[in-house]
């Protein structure tokens, strides 16, 4: 999907934050990313290379074309940046996440199939959102969120939805423990949910029952 910076500016006028990343800033996604995926495999490589590549007998390292240790942690470093700067890209995206209303509500779009995202096309999320949290289930997501703030969820991993909370698996190195700390807090409210996997299998669904005194539970 494309989206362009006249577009974003359009609809911030309009109380309305758009980005195809969950975190505050780009350069926190940025962040985030690093510490998600890369630097894990940073470190594994660096530490690899110690082990294929010892020190010369003057104390000297070497790797590849590099000297010394620090010229390729260097090389590897600067790798990483690049492979995160062209994911972080916002064409390659499909998810689009949408806060308004004094970031109250959130529209979490995924599969996004337009090229270009218009300002008249997240309008129609935001009201369709809006209708969805009108309602008495509305303020249990409302109430969801808030919940997931509390616990310091990151708002990409574990986040609220208006069936409940969803628990992102795809290269999620911590969704087993982001699972059982969702399955306590609906154990302490004695709230009643199904699990169910997305389609895709890159979600685990806490899928909560709609009655209203269920609701009522998790809204205290």
């Amino acid at each position: 999907m494309r989206i362009s910076k006249e577009t974003i500016n359009a609809l911030k006028a309009q109380g309305i934050i758009v980005r195809w990343f969950p975190e505050e800033t780009y350069e926190e996604f940025k962040q985030a990313q690093w510490q998600r995926e890369y630097k894990r495999w940073f470190e594994y490589s660096k530490s690899s290379c110690k082990e294929l590549n010892p020190p010369k007998n003057d104390g000297a390292y070497y790797s590849y074309n590099y000297e010394t240790l620090a010229e390729y942690e260097e090389y590897i470093k600067k790798f990483c940046d690049q492979i995160i700067e062209r994911h972080c890209d916002p064409y390659e995206y499909d998810t689009l996440y949408v806060t308004h209303d004094g970031e109250q509500m959130l529209v979490k779009k995924e599969n996004v199939k337009s090229k270009q995202i218009t300002v008249e096309y997240v309008l129609k999320l935001v009201e369709k959102d809006r209708k969805v949290y009108a309602g008495t289930y509305g303020q249990f997501a409302i109430a969801m969120q808030r919940l997931c703030k509390e616990k310091g969820f990151n708002g990409f991993h574990v986040y609220p939805t208006t069936y409940g909370i969803g628990v992102w698996l795809f290269y999620n190195f911590s969704a087993e423990k982001h699972i059982a700390q969702v399955e306590q807090i609906m154990k302490e409210r004695n709230v009643e949910y199904y699990n169910e996997y997305s389609e895709a299998r890159w979600v685990y669904r806490f899928k909560v029952s709609k009655k209203r005194e269920n609701i009522e539970r998790i809204c205290s």
